[in-house]
């Protein structure tokens, strides 16, 4: 080494790689039905170094996400389709696999039918009443729901504002989404 004069390479070159990362942890909430395939999603059970994001990193990675259920209808363990994405000053240095579903419930909308009447009539000894549903609502609109009533005055005898005991049905293919 003495016989020589050395000039020293100054520098190289070298790639740094994405760290590969999978996101797990997302949850969805359950919800009661609502016409609406949309679901609420939570990341804070993300627990950013157990999914690899190193120490130093924590705090300046986001991982945001939305989902959406599988169908606007009744169910329990529903999938939930998630809908990722990252942010922040170091996000760029992870590759990410995100997390592509969870499963959540929808549990049947409460609902107090209104709007149903039923027809003054002249006295002819019988209780029977003509009832119409047509106004009948209290659901989403646009679900295919149709309610059915039968009626009866609580007697045959004449008077105002007489009570009429109602039966009614629910029928349509968003029923059992209801519990009437």
């Amino acid at each position: 080494a003495g016989n020589y004069n050395f000039t020293h390479q100054a520098s190289t070159t070298a790639d740094i790689t994405a760290k590969p990362v999978t996101v797990t942890g997302i949850t969805a909430s359950n919800k009661v039905y609502d016409g609406l395939t949309e679901a609420t999603v939570d990341v804070s059970g993300i627990d950013e170094t157990g999914i690899g994001i190193l120490a130093g990193d924590t705090g300046t990675v986001t991982i945001s996400a939305t989902g959406e259920f599988s169908d606007k209808n009744v169910g329990a363990g529903k999938t939930v389709t998630l809908t990722s994405g990252t942010s922040g000053a170091d996000a760029s240095n992870y590759a990410f696999t995100h997390q592509a579903s969870t499963t959540a419930d929808i549990t049947a909308k409460p609902v107090t039918v209104t709007g149903i009447t039923a027809s003054d009539k002249v006295y002819d000894g019988l209780t029977s009443v003509v009832v119409d549903s047509s106004g009948a609502s209290g659901w989403v609109i646009g679900d295919d729901i149709t309610i059915s009533s039968t009626g009866v005055f609580s007697d045959k005898n004449v008077g105002t504002e007489k009570t009429v005991t109602l039966t009614s049905s629910s029928s349509g293919s968003d029923t059992s989404n209801y519990n009437f």
